[in-house]
């Protein structure tokens, strides 16, 4: 008998002799071999004070929430508390108002979003989410909305230096702390648990990586996604070295890939090692071309933001071809011609009947007509004008570089062309680029042009990296869904972005990040009397200082006061263009299941549905007294009162819808209803499943 079982036989507690035998036993089932780590348990969040707090609620005050220490309220008197500590049993009281509320993982946390922001800037493409929110829970969400639906994973994880880069517990981990490895061992595994239940049976996940966890993360990896095949990537990233300490000068980082079921590597144009590149350009691909509206879509976007973008376009009698340009409109926006010489004339009519702006000053329109680049699509009779559409500057460097051939000129002088298969290569498993050095174009100097030089990242991941590690997992999947709970400064969103104006794709990004203040600013702020939840702290956050501006300033093109951001991408294309894309912010909220098994918390849990519809188009406003909410655009539907189902259904008969959402308190009456909806629609019981899913999280 070995050791461990001899000594468990000297307990002489049967009861606790059988349970640690129990345990012990699960634990040679589950380790035979690979990683032995405590599982730190329970992990805990704080979750702020959005709710309003109640007795038998876990708390921390503001002002010692760094401190390793909760407090239960044990009884409410107006505005003060009474607590118990859960570590020593002292009790104390506290204003309510400086009490912060935090949640232990295993409890069931009900999560809603609200938005706090948004950008738009394309009538037809779905929204990117951006969310500010503990990473977990929000893993909780999307596997209700996304299970087996995300092609790729991209994640950013801390990488554990001991340089107190990540918190556990709300703590600080640095290296004189013993459980570090242990900590980010039990840390990473129950997200990446999750998110191998988001992930397609062919979906790609990459996880970025240095050396202080690499070969912990490799056996990680090997044990949760055993039958993927596991690939390991080395990422020059600093040529120069690191500065400092001992040894050899490091020089890399690495991402694994692990590629699910029948996955395999997109071919790309560069294999990121050999190839002879002329430029380090990011490389277009060509799988089609994509034409733009000329007309600047978003609600900024009237005639007196740009008045010299605000001029007529001369078309032929027959308003077929464009013939030229004339001078910007002066007088009000009544007073525009209709004809200019006998010949109609173009506005950027907005659906409102108000002029826009075109996204092209006339000179370079000129130059695009005569390329045939630009073309009159067809007459809006709506708005009185007609559509000019273009192509961007990613899709002329293709064809202008040869991956796309011009074959003739169409019926409207628009180019004709032959889309040439992309080149077949296979990227190696080291890459070499001076575009992927953290410090360089697409790091530093980016991230301060976004934000004005507040550089509040050391380090930050170069764009090109990762929309280079997202061409390869996902640069054959032109509507892939990326999530990134790892976001960081949000470069994951803005290589989308990137990547989809190159190739014409339509992919989205949910992206997740925590509004975590570092150390040093932490302490600077506490000294001047602002704590976590208080308005002056929590601007100075990361999803708020960084992410938040810097994926705005990404789709909008404009820095967060308004000014264009100066610089280009490495394709050619300026930051002040910014994409046609959208992007929603959004605050995780956690909400009372009771409120949430009442209807009560509708506003919160309306923007899950629209994300799990697909985020297209506006979410409907819910007006007082509405009995079902339809969103033809966004293609879902909500049946919010089960008693107009007959009314609800003969609405939706001819609505092209992805999704219905269905509240009742009956489960018969939703199996009737279900049934009565079309097969292709994929329906959900509110607020049974909702609420379902997260007790059964809460229990994995």
């Amino acid at each position: 008998m070995a050791k461990l079982e001899t000594l468990l036989a000297q307990v002489k507690d049967p009861k606790i002799r059988a349970a640690l035998e129990r345990e012990v036993k699960a634990l040679k089932d589950r380790r035979r071999f690979g990683l032995i780590f405590e599982r730190h348990l329970p992990e805990t969040v704080i979750v702020g004070d959005t709710d309003p707090l109640e007795v038998g609620d876990q708390v921390r005050p503001k002002q010692r929430v760094d401190e390793d220490e909760d407090f239960q309220i044990i009884e409410m008197e107006g505005k003060s508390a009474t607590l118990v500590s859960l570590k020593t049993g002292d009790q104390s009281k506290e204003p309510v108002a400086e009490l912060l509320a935090i949640k232990r993982f295993g409890d069931p946390a009900y999560a809603g979003l609200e938005s706090v922001g948004e950008v738009r800037r394309s009538e037809t493409r779905p929204a990117h989410a951006v969310i500010n929110g503990e990473n977990y829970h929000t893993l909780q969400l999307l596997s209700f909305i996304y299970e087996r639906q995300v092609d790729c994973v991209y994640i950013d994880p801390p990488y554990n230096t001991g340089a107190r880069d990540w918190t556990y517990n709300n703590d600080y981990v640095d290296d004189t702390d013993t459980y570090r490895h242990s900590k980010w061992l039990s840390f990473m595994e129950k997200r990446l648990q999750i998110a191998k239940r988001l992930l397609r049976r062919n979906g790609v996940l990459i996880v970025t990586i240095d050396e202080n966890e690499l070969n912990h993360l490799g056996v990680l990896l090997e044990e949760i996604f055993p039958e993927a095949r596991r690939q390991l990537v080395t990422i020059c990233i600093n040529p120069g070295g690191a500065s400092g300490g001992e040894g050899l000068s490091r020089v890399e980082e690495y991402a694994f890939f692990c590629f699910l079921g029948d996955a395999q590597p997109a071919p790309t144009e560069d294999d990121m090692l050999v190839s002879a590149v002329d430029t380090d350009a990011a490389h277009t691909g060509a799988r089609g071309i994509r034409w733009e509206w000329l007309m600047r879509g978003g609600n900024a976007w009237y005639r007196a933001s740009r008045e010299n973008l605000c001029y007529p376009i001369i078309l032929s009698k027959d308003g077929t071809r464009i013939q030229g340009v004339g001078q910007p409109l002066k007088g009000p926006d009544e007073d525009r011609p209709t004809e200019i010489d006998g010949f109609p004339v173009a506005w950027p009519v907005r659906k409102d009947g108000k002029l826009g702006i075109w996204r092209v000053d006339a000179e370079r329109l000129r130059t695009l007509e005569k390329k045939g680049y630009a073309f009159v699509s067809a007459r809006d009779e709506k708005r009185g004008t007609w559509t000019i559409k273009y192509l961007l500057s990613g899709t002329i460097e293709a064809i202008e570089s040869g991956l796309i051939e011009i074959t003739g000129r169409g019926e409207r002088n628009e180019i004709q062309v032959r889309v040439n298969e992309r080149r077949g290569k296979t990227a190696k498993t080291i890459w070499y680029r001076p575009r992927h050095i953290a410090g360089g174009a697409g790091g530093t100097h980016l991230l301060n042009a976004f934000l004005g030089e507040r550089n509040l990242f050391s380090f930050p991941k170069s764009v090109y990296a990762v929309r280079d590690a997202l061409e390869v997992a996902v640069g054959n999947r032109p509507d892939a869904l990326i999530v990134d709970f790892f976001a960081g400064s949000g470069t994951t969103m803005n290589a989308t972005c990137l990547l989809n104006s190159e190739d014409g794709g339509n992919r989205r990004s949910i992206v997740v990040t925590n509004n975590e203040v570092n150390p040093e600013r932490t302490k600077q702020l506490n000294a001047q009397g602002y704590y976590r939840g208080d308005p002056e702290f929590e601007k100075h956050g990361i999803f708020e200082a960084v992410t938040k501006p810097r994926c705005a300033a990404a789709v909008s093109g404009k820095r967060a006061d308004g000014t264009p951001i100066e610089g280009d991408y490495l394709n050619g294309r300026t930051y002040a263009e910014g994409f046609d894309e959208n992007v929603e912010f959004f605050r995780l909220d956690y909400l009372d299941g009771d409120q949430v098994e009442l209807g009560n918390e509708f506003e919160a849990i309306h923007p899950v549905l629209w994300l799990a519809a697909g985020a297209k188009g506006k979410r409907p406003k819910r007006k007082k007294g509405d009995k079902f909410l339809i969103a033809p655009e966004s293609r879902y539907a909500v049946l919010l009162d089960d008693s107009a189902f007959r009314e609800f259904e003969e609405q939706i008969a001819d609505a092209d819808l992805t999704h219905v959402f269905l509240v009742t308190d009956s489960d018969d009456a939703y199996a009737e209803m279900r049934a009565q909806t079309a097969p292709s629609v994929r329906t959900v019981h509110l607020y049974r499943d909702f609420l379902r899913h997260f007790r059964k999280r809460a229990r994995l």
